[in-house]
């Protein structure tokens, strides 16, 4: 879970960068989407994997449901970038809801596998 954690900070840290590098060439336009994009590896994978890291017992999580969460956390930034882009060049597309659904889609039944599985190390616990 450690390393795991430390690759979403990675992640994070390759996002904002990304952004900052953007931005700077974006002739003073700026996109929310843009800048926040780093705020899902961070939100959405290093600090949930930095916290189950740091639990009394190890967490075992089938592979299918790591597999969903870590495929829904990649998408949805990539989501906020492909937004960022075509706010900055100053256009629409109804296909950018694509991103944020299947993201979304993947994240919620990997989330729910997570829950089940720290369900399973509470009740063996008491």
């Amino acid at each position: 879970m450690r390393r795991t954690a430390k690759w979403y900070l990675i992640a994070a840290i390759g996002c904002a960068l990304f952004a900052a590098v953007y931005e700077a060439f974006s002739h003073g336009v700026y996109s929310a989407h843009m800048l926040l994009m780093f705020l899902w590896p961070l939100l959405g994978g290093a600090l949930p994997f930095w916290l189950l890291s740091h639990g009394k017992r190890a967490v075992a999580v089938g592979w299918l449901w790591r597999c969903l969460y870590h495929s829904g956390i990649a998408a949805l930034p990539v989501g906020s970038c492909v937004t960022g882009v075509f706010e900055i060049y100053g256009t629409t597309s109804e296909s950018l809801t694509a991103a944020w659904v299947v993201g979304s889609a993947l994240c919620a039944p990997g989330a729910a596998g997570f829950l089940v599985a720290l369900g399973r190390v509470r009740a063996h616990r008491e």
